[in-house]
């Protein structure tokens, strides 16, 4: 395989992800009265302690539980392949809490595929992105994230859309800029609430009655807390509908809908941040930079999250820049490293999806039986890693060593925590 396909495999993976990276992670900006209940029938949810439950509803929203998804966010015949939760690319350092719908003609015009509402439901918030986040060139954007409620605990949101249309167009209104709007739109399960093109539908789904997942610190997460109830994409699709979208979905383990929680207290594996760094939503300073690096001093060393038998590398600032690498040799595991292992070396190397029974390079669509993530065996750099603390680990890049090159830390190492 020559050069020329590792780096198509790499554009393309960053393409199929959206024009933009990143989803609004500012999801909490309800005010400290949003989430007082106001009704009787609202103050006996059995989820009524749960303070992220009625951020979004300000006490307006009735019932609890799941609800069941009769239609899909796109027609069947538009969707080229499902993407699951957790990819780590570019400035999506730390897994992604959505996944994503991938259109068959992925370079259209925009506005070129409608989406739909999957339930009846609310939709509560609206935000509105005017230019691209990421690393990459800042280009105008003009994308609309929604969040809908079904019930006080279960919620789902959708982001890229490049365009509302109807009803939803005309309550919602001109936001422009990074601004969001508090709204409570009725929308019906099958009806048409914005359109797409040139990129994915980004999908999500909270459920607020589940058991948050673990992860090491949860302080590290506390403007950001709904990632911890990310739920199935999948589990609450009705029959056929869960049926033909599993059958487009681009990872073939389970779970299909992905993960993003790999945290093991006392283990390598997982998120990390500098220490310093703020925690998930990084510095105000980074925020306040060119494309908005709030990811800098993310790290996350887990799984691919089509192909979760292959290690992956991702670090906020490689160069200056945020990273995602495979390790050569796909060793040693870092759900075995801990404080008695000792200083660690990875090799890192760039990688791209393959065909496992071909061997033909995949651009992550169509869906194929035996998906595989296949480095290459050019060394782009080396990390050492040795953790300190069942917390806290040390870390130096050396860009461009293998690491027969490298001997040990120096004073530019740098210490991440949980």
């Amino acid at each position: 395989m020559t050069r020329l396909w590792w780096i198509i495999a790499s554009v393309v993976a960053l393409l199929l992800v959206g024009g933009s990276l990143l989803v609004w992670e500012n999801k909490h900006s309800s005010s400290s009265d949003d989430n007082q209940v106001k009704t009787e029938k609202v103050s006996q949810n059995p989820a009524k302690n749960n303070p992220y439950a009625n951020q979004y509803s300000r006490g307006k929203c009735q019932g609890s539980g799941p609800v069941e998804f009769t239609h899909s966010p796109m027609k069947l015949e538009d969707i080229a392949t499902v993407q699951p939760y957790g990819i780590m690319v570019g400035a999506h350092v730390i897994p992604t809490d959505h996944g994503y719908f991938a259109p068959k003609i992925f370079n259209s015009p925009r506005d070129a595929y409608p989406v739909y509402a999957i339930a009846d439901g609310y939709i509560v918030n609206a935000s509105h992105r005017s230019q691209s986040v990421g690393d990459g060139p800042i280009k105008a954007h003009d994308e609309y994230q929604l969040q809908v409620e079904y019930t006080c605990t279960f919620y789902s949101y959708y982001d890229l859309l490049t365009s509302l249309v109807g009803d939803v167009a005309e309550k919602i209104g001109k936001i422009e800029g990074f601004n969001s709007k508090q709204v409570r739109i009725p929308i019906k399960a099958g009806q048409e609430i914005g359109r797409i093109g040139g990129q994915t539908v980004d999908f999500g789904v909270w459920n607020f009655e589940l058991e948050p997942a673990h992860v090491a610190n949860p302080a590290s997460y506390k403007d950001h807390i709904d990632r911890l109830y990310l739920d199935d994409m999948y589990k609450y699709f009705a029959e056929p509908v869960k049926s033909q979208l599993l059958a487009l979905s681009a990872r073939v383990v389970e779970p299909k809908s992905g993960t993003i929680h790999y945290d093991i207290d006392g283990k390598l594996i997982g998120n990390w941040f500098r220490e310093g760094s703020n925690g998930f939503s990084g510095l105000a300073e980074k925020q306040a930079e060119a494309g908005n690096r709030y990811w800098d001093g993310h790290l996350t060393v887990a799984y691919d999250y089509v192909d979760p038998s292959t290690i992956k590398f991702s670090i906020g600032n490689y160069e200056g820049e945020a990273t995602q690498f495979a390790v050569k040799g796909n060793a040693p595991d870092p759900k075995d490293i801990g404080v008695e292992t000792g200083l660690i070396k990875y090799e890192l190397v760039q990688a791209g999806y393959i065909n496992g029974d071909t061997g033909q390079p995949w651009m992550l669509a169509p869906p194929i039986a035996n998906p595989k993530l296949k480095a290459n065996n050019q060394v782009r750099g080396t990390v050492l890693i040795q953790m300190t603390e069942a917390k806290k680990l040390k870390l130096e890049l050396f860009p461009g060593k293998t690491t027969s090159q490298v001997i040990g830390f120096t004073d530019k190492a740098q210490i991440y925590s949980r």
